[in-house]
Protein backbone atom coordinates (compact mmCIF):
# COMPACT_ATOMS: atom_id res chain seq x y z
CA UNK A 1 0.00 0.00 0.00
CA UNK A 2 1.01 3.63 -0.61
CA UNK A 3 -0.40 6.60 1.27
CA UNK A 4 0.35 10.33 1.58
CA UNK A 5 -0.40 12.31 4.73
CA UNK A 6 1.21 14.99 6.93
CA UNK A 7 3.97 15.62 4.35
CA UNK A 8 4.94 11.93 4.39
CA UNK A 9 4.86 9.20 1.78
CA UNK A 10 4.40 5.70 3.21
CA UNK A 11 4.98 2.68 1.02
CA UNK A 12 4.51 -0.52 2.98
CA UNK A 13 4.63 -4.24 2.35
CA UNK A 14 3.36 -6.68 4.99
CA UNK A 15 1.85 -10.16 5.30
CA UNK A 16 -1.75 -10.82 6.32
CA UNK A 17 -2.48 -10.09 9.95
CA UNK A 18 -3.21 -13.25 11.96
CA UNK A 19 -3.97 -13.59 15.66
CA UNK A 20 -0.84 -14.61 17.55
CA UNK A 21 1.37 -14.49 14.48
CA UNK A 22 4.14 -11.85 14.07
CA UNK A 23 3.59 -9.71 10.98
CA UNK A 24 6.56 -7.45 10.18
CA UNK A 25 5.55 -4.18 8.52
CA UNK A 26 8.24 -3.14 6.04
CA UNK A 27 7.46 0.59 6.12
CA UNK A 28 9.31 2.89 3.70
CA UNK A 29 9.02 6.50 4.89
CA UNK A 30 9.82 9.42 2.58
CA UNK A 31 9.80 13.12 3.47
CA UNK A 32 7.44 14.39 0.76
CA UNK A 33 7.08 18.02 1.85
CA UNK A 34 9.21 19.51 -0.94
CA UNK A 35 7.57 19.15 -4.38
CA UNK A 36 10.96 19.74 -6.02
CA UNK A 37 12.42 16.59 -4.50
CA UNK A 38 11.43 14.04 -1.86
CA UNK A 39 14.01 13.06 0.78
CA UNK A 40 14.66 9.78 2.54
CA UNK A 41 13.84 9.75 6.27
CA UNK A 42 17.06 9.11 8.19
CA UNK A 43 15.96 9.22 11.84
CA UNK A 44 13.02 8.70 14.13
CA UNK A 45 10.82 6.02 15.66
CA UNK A 46 7.58 4.49 14.37
CA UNK A 47 4.54 3.38 16.31
CA UNK A 48 2.05 1.10 14.54
CA UNK A 49 -1.44 1.18 16.07
CA UNK A 50 -4.24 -1.32 15.49
CA UNK A 51 -7.58 0.25 16.43
CA UNK A 52 -10.44 -2.26 16.60
CA UNK A 53 -14.11 -1.57 15.97
CA UNK A 54 -14.83 -1.73 19.70
CA UNK A 55 -12.39 1.11 20.36
CA UNK A 56 -9.56 -0.95 21.82
CA UNK A 57 -6.03 -0.41 20.56
CA UNK A 58 -2.76 -2.33 20.29
CA UNK A 59 0.56 -0.57 19.73
CA UNK A 60 3.81 -1.89 18.30
CA UNK A 61 6.98 0.21 18.20
CA UNK A 62 10.11 0.26 16.05
CA UNK A 63 12.57 2.33 18.07
CA UNK A 64 15.00 2.82 15.19
CA UNK A 65 15.46 2.48 11.46
CA UNK A 66 16.29 -0.87 9.90
CA UNK A 67 18.25 1.29 7.48
CA UNK A 68 17.74 4.73 5.89
CA UNK A 69 14.07 5.17 5.06
CA UNK A 70 12.92 1.74 6.32
CA UNK A 71 11.30 0.89 9.65
CA UNK A 72 10.15 -2.61 10.56
CA UNK A 73 7.67 -2.65 13.44
CA UNK A 74 6.40 -6.15 14.18
CA UNK A 75 2.63 -6.42 14.66
CA UNK A 76 1.32 -9.38 16.67
CA UNK A 77 -2.47 -9.03 17.04
CA UNK A 78 -4.24 -10.61 20.04
CA UNK A 79 -7.81 -10.79 18.71
CA UNK A 80 -9.51 -11.11 15.31
CA UNK A 81 -11.78 -8.63 13.59
CA UNK A 82 -11.88 -5.47 11.55
CA UNK A 83 -9.46 -2.72 12.51
CA UNK A 84 -7.69 0.33 11.19
CA UNK A 85 -3.91 0.52 10.94
CA UNK A 86 -2.10 3.78 11.70
CA UNK A 87 1.62 4.53 11.63
CA UNK A 88 3.03 7.45 13.59
CA UNK A 89 6.55 8.69 12.75
CA UNK A 90 8.33 10.87 15.31
CA UNK A 91 11.73 12.38 14.61
CA UNK A 92 13.77 15.57 14.38
CA UNK A 93 13.73 15.51 10.56
CA UNK A 94 9.96 15.12 10.13
CA UNK A 95 6.99 13.88 12.13
CA UNK A 96 3.54 12.84 11.05
CA UNK A 97 0.77 10.28 11.10
CA UNK A 98 -0.30 8.16 8.14
CA UNK A 99 -3.55 6.21 8.04
CA UNK A 100 -2.71 2.90 6.34
CA UNK A 101 -6.43 2.11 6.09
CA UNK A 102 -8.79 -0.67 7.17
CA UNK A 103 -7.33 -4.13 7.76
CA UNK A 104 -8.66 -7.50 8.86
CA UNK A 105 -7.07 -9.56 11.61
CA UNK A 106 -7.72 -13.19 10.72
CA UNK A 107 -8.29 -15.83 13.41
CA UNK A 108 -5.95 -18.34 11.71
CA UNK A 109 -3.53 -18.79 8.83
CA UNK A 110 -6.11 -20.93 7.01
CA UNK A 111 -8.67 -18.14 7.27
CA UNK A 112 -6.13 -15.67 5.93
CA UNK A 113 -5.34 -17.87 2.95
CA UNK A 114 -9.02 -18.41 2.22
CA UNK A 115 -9.67 -14.66 2.31
CA UNK A 116 -6.90 -13.85 -0.15
CA UNK A 117 -8.50 -12.38 -3.31
CA UNK A 118 -7.48 -13.75 -6.70
CA UNK A 119 -4.68 -11.82 -8.37
CA UNK A 120 -6.06 -9.29 -10.81
CA UNK A 121 -4.94 -9.45 -14.40
CA UNK A 122 -2.28 -6.89 -15.16
CA UNK A 123 -3.55 -3.95 -17.14
CA UNK A 124 -0.21 -3.40 -18.79
CA UNK A 125 3.48 -3.68 -18.26
CA UNK A 126 4.57 -1.70 -15.21
CA UNK A 127 8.02 -0.19 -14.70
CA UNK A 128 9.76 -0.94 -11.38
CA UNK A 129 11.57 1.88 -9.62
CA UNK A 130 12.58 0.90 -6.11
CA UNK A 131 12.55 3.28 -3.15
CA UNK A 132 16.29 2.89 -2.76
CA UNK A 133 16.66 4.21 -6.32
CA UNK A 134 14.16 7.01 -5.82
CA UNK A 135 16.03 8.23 -2.75
CA UNK A 136 19.27 8.53 -4.73
CA UNK A 137 17.79 10.82 -7.41
CA UNK A 138 15.78 14.02 -7.53
CA UNK A 139 12.39 12.38 -7.29
CA UNK A 140 8.86 13.51 -6.47
CA UNK A 141 5.29 12.71 -7.39
CA UNK A 142 2.20 14.88 -7.68
CA UNK A 143 -1.51 14.08 -8.08
CA UNK A 144 -3.48 14.95 -11.18
CA UNK A 145 -5.97 17.53 -9.95
CA UNK A 146 -8.36 20.16 -11.21
CA UNK A 147 -6.76 23.60 -11.32
CA UNK A 148 -7.72 26.94 -12.82
CA UNK A 149 -5.37 27.41 -15.76
CA UNK A 150 -4.81 30.42 -17.94
CA UNK A 151 -4.81 29.81 -21.66
CA UNK A 152 -1.34 30.17 -23.11
CA UNK A 153 0.74 30.16 -26.26
CA UNK A 154 4.25 28.68 -26.34
CA UNK A 155 7.09 30.70 -27.85
CA UNK A 156 10.84 31.15 -27.76
CA UNK A 157 12.25 34.33 -26.30
CA UNK A 158 15.36 36.25 -25.30
CA UNK A 159 16.20 38.53 -22.38
CA UNK A 160 17.37 42.00 -23.41
CA UNK A 161 18.34 45.27 -21.70
CA UNK A 162 15.59 47.84 -21.30
CA UNK A 163 15.77 50.54 -23.97
CA UNK A 164 17.96 53.39 -22.74
CA UNK A 165 19.48 51.28 -19.97
CA UNK A 166 22.46 50.05 -21.99
CA UNK A 167 25.16 52.36 -23.36
CA UNK A 168 28.46 52.08 -25.17
CA UNK A 169 31.24 54.61 -24.60
CA UNK A 170 33.56 55.09 -27.58
CA UNK A 171 36.58 57.31 -28.12
CA UNK A 172 35.27 60.66 -29.46
CA UNK A 173 38.70 61.47 -30.95
CA UNK A 174 41.97 59.67 -31.56
CA UNK A 175 43.91 59.82 -28.33
CA UNK A 176 45.94 58.16 -25.62
CA UNK A 177 44.32 56.56 -22.56
CA UNK A 178 45.74 58.41 -19.56
CA UNK A 179 47.42 56.51 -16.76
CA UNK A 180 46.12 56.97 -13.23
CA UNK A 181 42.89 56.18 -11.43
CA UNK A 182 40.83 52.99 -11.49
CA UNK A 183 40.70 51.06 -14.74
CA UNK A 184 37.11 49.89 -15.49
CA UNK A 185 36.66 46.12 -15.51
CA UNK A 186 33.96 43.61 -16.34
CA UNK A 187 31.28 43.38 -13.64
CA UNK A 188 32.28 46.64 -11.93
CA UNK A 189 29.34 48.55 -10.47
CA UNK A 190 29.33 52.23 -11.42
CA UNK A 191 27.20 55.23 -10.58
CA UNK A 192 25.86 57.84 -12.95
CA UNK A 193 28.57 60.41 -13.62
CA UNK A 194 31.53 58.21 -12.66
CA UNK A 195 34.62 58.85 -14.81
CA UNK A 196 35.47 55.59 -16.57
CA UNK A 197 38.13 56.69 -19.10
CA UNK A 198 40.28 59.82 -19.51
CA UNK A 199 41.53 60.32 -23.04
CA UNK A 200 44.17 62.83 -24.22
CA UNK A 201 43.78 63.70 -27.92
CA UNK A 202 46.85 62.90 -29.98
CA UNK A 203 45.95 65.17 -32.90
CA UNK A 204 47.28 68.25 -31.09
CA UNK A 205 50.29 66.99 -29.21
CA UNK A 206 50.97 63.51 -30.42
CA UNK A 207 52.37 64.47 -33.83
CA UNK A 208 55.08 66.91 -32.70
CA UNK A 209 57.76 67.23 -30.00
CA UNK A 210 58.04 69.20 -26.77
CA UNK A 211 60.53 71.76 -28.10
CA UNK A 212 58.23 72.75 -30.94
CA UNK A 213 55.24 73.14 -28.63
CA UNK A 214 57.27 75.24 -26.18
CA UNK A 215 58.53 77.41 -29.02
CA UNK A 216 54.98 78.00 -30.23
CA UNK A 217 53.95 78.97 -26.71
CA UNK A 218 56.87 81.38 -26.38
CA UNK A 219 56.09 82.91 -29.76
CA UNK A 220 52.45 83.38 -28.77
CA UNK A 221 53.46 85.14 -25.54
CA UNK A 222 55.85 87.41 -27.45
CA UNK A 223 53.15 88.27 -29.96
CA UNK A 224 50.80 89.09 -27.11
CA UNK A 225 53.36 91.45 -25.58
CA UNK A 226 53.86 93.16 -28.94
CA UNK A 227 50.08 93.48 -29.40
CA UNK A 228 49.67 95.04 -25.95
CA UNK A 229 52.39 97.61 -26.66
CA UNK A 230 50.76 98.37 -30.00
CA UNK A 231 47.45 99.01 -28.24
CA UNK A 232 49.15 101.35 -25.76
CA UNK A 233 50.82 103.31 -28.60
CA UNK A 234 47.57 103.45 -30.57
CA UNK A 235 45.65 104.78 -27.58
CA UNK A 236 48.21 107.56 -27.12
CA UNK A 237 48.10 108.49 -30.79
CA UNK A 238 44.31 108.41 -30.82
CA UNK A 239 44.26 110.70 -27.79
CA UNK A 240 46.51 113.09 -29.74
CA UNK A 241 44.14 112.75 -32.70
CA UNK A 242 46.99 111.41 -34.78
CA UNK A 243 45.13 108.29 -35.94
CA UNK A 244 41.47 107.43 -36.53
CA UNK A 245 39.49 105.34 -34.01
CA UNK A 246 39.30 102.46 -36.51
CA UNK A 247 43.08 101.97 -36.26
CA UNK A 248 42.79 101.76 -32.44
CA UNK A 249 40.05 99.14 -32.76
CA UNK A 250 42.25 97.12 -35.09
CA UNK A 251 45.06 97.12 -32.50
CA UNK A 252 42.69 96.00 -29.77
CA UNK A 253 41.36 93.11 -31.90
CA UNK A 254 44.93 92.03 -32.63
CA UNK A 255 45.62 91.97 -28.86
CA UNK A 256 42.55 89.78 -28.22
CA UNK A 257 43.61 87.36 -30.95
CA UNK A 258 47.13 87.18 -29.50
CA UNK A 259 45.73 86.54 -26.00
CA UNK A 260 43.57 83.73 -27.36
CA UNK A 261 46.60 82.23 -29.13
CA UNK A 262 48.56 82.30 -25.84
CA UNK A 263 45.74 80.51 -24.00
CA UNK A 264 45.52 77.89 -26.74
CA UNK A 265 49.26 77.22 -26.83
CA UNK A 266 49.38 76.99 -23.01
CA UNK A 267 46.61 74.38 -23.06
CA UNK A 268 48.38 72.56 -25.87
CA UNK A 269 51.64 72.56 -23.90
CA UNK A 270 49.90 71.24 -20.75
CA UNK A 271 48.12 68.61 -22.80
CA UNK A 272 51.36 67.50 -24.43
CA UNK A 273 53.15 67.19 -21.10
CA UNK A 274 50.19 65.25 -19.60
CA UNK A 275 50.14 62.92 -22.60
CA UNK A 276 53.88 62.28 -22.41
CA UNK A 277 53.75 61.49 -18.68
CA UNK A 278 50.46 59.62 -18.87
CA UNK A 279 48.86 61.86 -16.24
CA UNK A 280 46.38 64.58 -17.05
CA UNK A 281 46.75 67.60 -14.80
CA UNK A 282 44.01 69.93 -13.74
CA UNK A 283 44.70 72.16 -16.70
CA UNK A 284 44.97 69.43 -19.32
CA UNK A 285 42.31 69.18 -22.02
CA UNK A 286 41.68 65.44 -21.67
CA UNK A 287 38.29 64.00 -22.60
CA UNK A 288 36.48 62.35 -19.68
CA UNK A 289 34.12 59.52 -20.58
CA UNK A 290 31.52 59.34 -17.81
CA UNK A 291 28.85 56.71 -17.20
CA UNK A 292 25.46 58.17 -18.19
CA UNK A 293 23.62 55.70 -15.95
CA UNK A 294 24.00 53.58 -12.84
CA UNK A 295 24.71 49.96 -13.56
CA UNK A 296 27.36 47.33 -14.24
CA UNK A 297 30.25 47.34 -16.71
CA UNK A 298 29.40 44.68 -19.31
CA UNK A 299 32.40 45.32 -21.59
CA UNK A 300 35.78 46.96 -21.02
CA UNK A 301 38.80 47.22 -23.30
CA UNK A 302 40.87 49.92 -21.65
CA UNK A 303 44.67 49.77 -21.48
CA UNK A 304 46.36 52.75 -19.77
CA UNK A 305 48.79 54.46 -22.16
CA UNK A 306 47.29 52.84 -25.27
CA UNK A 307 46.55 54.99 -28.30
CA UNK A 308 43.05 54.43 -29.70
CA UNK A 309 41.35 55.62 -32.84
CA UNK A 310 38.20 57.71 -32.91
CA UNK A 311 35.10 55.54 -32.62
CA UNK A 312 36.86 52.69 -30.78
CA UNK A 313 34.50 51.01 -28.31
CA UNK A 314 36.06 51.27 -24.86
CA UNK A 315 33.39 50.56 -22.22
CA UNK A 316 29.78 49.35 -22.13
CA UNK A 317 27.48 49.84 -19.15
CA UNK A 318 24.13 48.16 -18.53
CA UNK A 319 21.54 48.61 -15.83
CA UNK A 320 20.32 45.04 -15.09
CA UNK A 321 17.78 45.96 -12.41
CA UNK A 322 15.07 45.69 -15.08
CA UNK A 323 15.03 43.59 -18.23
CA UNK A 324 12.91 43.03 -21.28
CA UNK A 325 11.59 39.64 -22.32
CA UNK A 326 11.19 39.53 -26.09
CA UNK A 327 9.00 36.56 -27.06
CA UNK A 328 8.78 35.59 -30.75
CA UNK A 329 5.23 34.37 -31.39
CA UNK A 330 4.37 32.53 -34.61
CA UNK A 331 1.96 34.45 -36.79
CA UNK A 332 -0.81 31.85 -36.37
CA UNK A 333 -0.82 32.54 -32.60
CA UNK A 334 -0.30 36.30 -32.81
CA UNK A 335 -4.02 37.23 -32.60
CA UNK A 336 -4.34 35.24 -29.35
CA UNK A 337 -1.72 37.33 -27.54
CA UNK A 338 -2.60 40.77 -28.90
CA UNK A 339 -3.80 41.73 -25.41
CA UNK A 340 -1.76 39.21 -23.40
CA UNK A 341 -1.88 40.06 -19.66
CA UNK A 342 1.44 38.39 -18.92
CA UNK A 343 3.78 35.49 -19.46
CA UNK A 344 5.75 32.77 -17.67
CA UNK A 345 9.21 31.70 -18.75
CA UNK A 346 12.16 29.51 -17.83
CA UNK A 347 15.83 29.79 -18.72
CA UNK A 348 18.56 27.17 -18.88
CA UNK A 349 20.40 26.62 -15.62
CA UNK A 350 17.61 27.88 -13.34
CA UNK A 351 14.93 25.47 -12.11
CA UNK A 352 12.37 28.07 -11.05
CA UNK A 353 9.80 29.57 -13.37
CA UNK A 354 9.53 33.36 -13.67
CA UNK A 355 6.26 35.21 -14.12
CA UNK A 356 5.53 38.59 -15.68
CA UNK A 357 2.07 40.07 -15.06
CA UNK A 358 0.47 43.29 -13.92
CA UNK A 359 1.84 42.71 -10.41
CA UNK A 360 5.44 41.87 -11.34
CA UNK A 361 5.94 43.83 -14.56
CA UNK A 362 4.13 45.04 -17.64
CA UNK A 363 3.55 44.38 -21.32
CA UNK A 364 5.55 46.96 -23.26
CA UNK A 365 4.52 46.36 -26.85
CA UNK A 366 3.26 43.87 -29.41
CA UNK A 367 4.87 43.95 -32.84
CA UNK A 368 2.80 45.11 -35.78
CA UNK A 369 4.86 43.44 -38.52
CA UNK A 370 5.52 39.73 -39.13
CA UNK A 371 9.21 38.96 -39.60
CA UNK A 372 9.63 37.74 -43.17
CA UNK A 373 12.36 35.23 -42.27
CA UNK A 374 10.97 33.64 -39.08
CA UNK A 375 7.23 34.34 -39.55
CA UNK A 376 7.02 35.55 -35.97
CA UNK A 377 5.79 38.65 -34.16
CA UNK A 378 7.73 40.09 -31.19
CA UNK A 379 5.97 40.66 -27.89
CA UNK A 380 7.86 42.67 -25.24
CA UNK A 381 7.45 42.46 -21.47
CA UNK A 382 9.34 44.40 -18.82
CA UNK A 383 10.04 42.93 -15.38
CA UNK A 384 12.29 43.65 -12.37
CA UNK A 385 15.53 41.72 -11.86
CA UNK A 386 16.64 42.86 -8.38
CA UNK A 387 18.97 39.97 -7.59
CA UNK A 388 20.61 39.95 -11.01
CA UNK A 389 20.01 36.21 -11.46
CA UNK A 390 18.82 36.74 -15.03
CA UNK A 391 21.32 37.96 -17.62
CA UNK A 392 20.71 39.83 -20.87
CA UNK A 393 21.22 37.48 -23.79
CA UNK A 394 19.69 34.44 -22.08
CA UNK A 395 17.28 32.41 -24.19
CA UNK A 396 13.90 31.62 -22.64
CA UNK A 397 11.05 29.18 -23.13
CA UNK A 398 7.95 31.33 -22.83
CA UNK A 399 4.24 30.76 -22.28
CA UNK A 400 2.25 33.87 -23.12
CA UNK A 401 -1.14 34.08 -21.41
CA UNK A 402 -4.13 34.67 -23.65
CA UNK A 403 -6.30 36.11 -20.88
CA UNK A 404 -8.71 33.16 -20.88
CA UNK A 405 -8.90 30.87 -17.84
CA UNK A 406 -10.85 27.72 -17.03
CA UNK A 407 -10.76 24.78 -14.60
CA UNK A 408 -8.94 21.77 -16.03
CA UNK A 409 -7.35 18.51 -14.94
CA UNK A 410 -3.65 19.32 -14.73
CA UNK A 411 -0.27 17.86 -13.79
CA UNK A 412 3.12 19.55 -13.34
CA UNK A 413 4.76 20.47 -16.64
CA UNK A 414 7.95 18.72 -15.47
CA UNK A 415 6.10 15.39 -15.40
CA UNK A 416 5.83 15.30 -19.19
CA UNK A 417 8.72 13.77 -21.12
CA UNK A 418 9.18 13.27 -24.83
CA UNK A 419 9.13 9.61 -25.87
CA UNK A 420 9.84 9.40 -29.62
CA UNK A 421 7.80 12.51 -30.25
CA UNK A 422 4.92 11.51 -27.95
CA UNK A 423 4.20 13.37 -24.69
CA UNK A 424 4.48 10.73 -21.96
CA UNK A 425 4.12 10.54 -18.19
CA UNK A 426 4.82 7.86 -15.58
CA UNK A 427 1.73 7.11 -13.49
CA UNK A 428 2.23 5.48 -10.10
CA UNK A 429 0.81 1.97 -9.87
CA UNK A 430 2.31 1.37 -6.43
CA UNK A 431 5.04 2.93 -4.38
CA UNK A 432 7.67 1.18 -6.50
CA UNK A 433 5.98 0.54 -9.85
CA UNK A 434 4.75 2.85 -12.58
CA UNK A 435 2.88 2.72 -15.87
CA UNK A 436 4.10 4.68 -18.87
CA UNK A 437 1.19 6.59 -20.38
CA UNK A 438 0.95 8.68 -23.51
CA UNK A 439 -1.13 11.78 -22.81
CA UNK A 440 -2.87 14.45 -24.84
CA UNK A 441 -1.78 17.79 -23.38
CA UNK A 442 -3.81 20.97 -23.54
CA UNK A 443 -3.01 24.48 -22.39
CA UNK A 444 0.06 25.19 -20.27
CA UNK A 445 0.05 27.74 -17.48
CA UNK A 446 2.28 28.55 -14.54
CA UNK A 447 4.23 25.31 -14.59
CA UNK A 448 1.14 23.12 -15.10
CA UNK A 449 -0.20 21.43 -18.20
CA UNK A 450 -3.78 20.40 -18.91
CA UNK A 451 -4.33 16.67 -19.51
CA UNK A 452 -7.09 16.00 -22.01
CA UNK A 453 -6.52 12.25 -22.08
CA UNK A 454 -4.21 9.67 -20.50
CA UNK A 455 -4.43 10.44 -16.76
CA UNK A 456 -7.38 10.41 -14.39
CA UNK A 457 -8.02 12.76 -11.49
CA UNK A 458 -6.29 11.59 -8.32
CA UNK A 459 -3.67 9.47 -10.06
CA UNK A 460 -0.11 10.38 -9.11
CA UNK A 461 2.55 11.06 -11.72
CA UNK A 462 6.31 11.35 -11.39
CA UNK A 463 6.84 15.12 -11.33
CA UNK A 464 10.60 15.05 -10.64
CA UNK A 465 12.86 12.35 -12.03
CA UNK A 466 10.61 11.35 -14.95
CA UNK A 467 13.45 11.78 -17.43
CA UNK A 468 15.79 9.58 -15.36
CA UNK A 469 13.03 6.97 -15.12
CA UNK A 470 12.60 7.07 -18.89
CA UNK A 471 16.34 6.56 -19.42
CA UNK A 472 16.33 3.63 -17.01
CA UNK A 473 13.54 1.92 -18.92
CA UNK A 474 15.40 2.44 -22.19
CA UNK A 475 18.69 1.01 -20.92
CA UNK A 476 17.19 -1.77 -18.82
CA UNK A 477 19.10 -0.48 -15.80
CA UNK A 478 16.18 -0.95 -13.40
CA UNK A 479 16.40 -4.27 -11.53
CA UNK A 480 13.52 -6.66 -11.08
CA UNK A 481 10.99 -5.67 -8.46
CA UNK A 482 11.54 -7.09 -5.02
CA UNK A 483 13.17 -6.59 -1.64
CA UNK A 484 15.41 -8.53 0.67
CA UNK A 485 14.78 -6.88 4.02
Amino acid sequence: MTAYQDGLELFMEYPALVVGQPSPLVAHFTDARDPDGFQVVKQGRVTATLRYADGTEERFVAEKLLRDGIFKPEVKPTKPGAATLTLRLEGAQVSGTVEAGPVTVHPSLAAAVAATPPEAAAGGSSVPFLKEQQWKTQYATAPAEVRVLQGGVRANGELKPVAGQSVELSAPVAGRVLVGGQVPHLGQRVKQGDVLVRLAPTSAAGTTDLATVEMEAARARAELGLAEREVTRAEEMFAAKAIPEKQLDTARVAREVAAARVAATERQLSLFRGTQSGVGGAGSAAFELRSPLEGVVSFADVTPGAVVQAGTRLVSVINPSKLWLEARVYEVDAPKVEHSPGAAFTVAGLVREFTVDEKTGRRVAVGTVVDAATRTVPVLFEFPNPDGALKPGMFAKVTLYTGESSPALAIPDAAVVDDNGRPTVFVMDGGESFFKRVIRPGIRSGGWVQVLDGVKEGERVVSRGAYELKLSTATGAIPEHGHQH
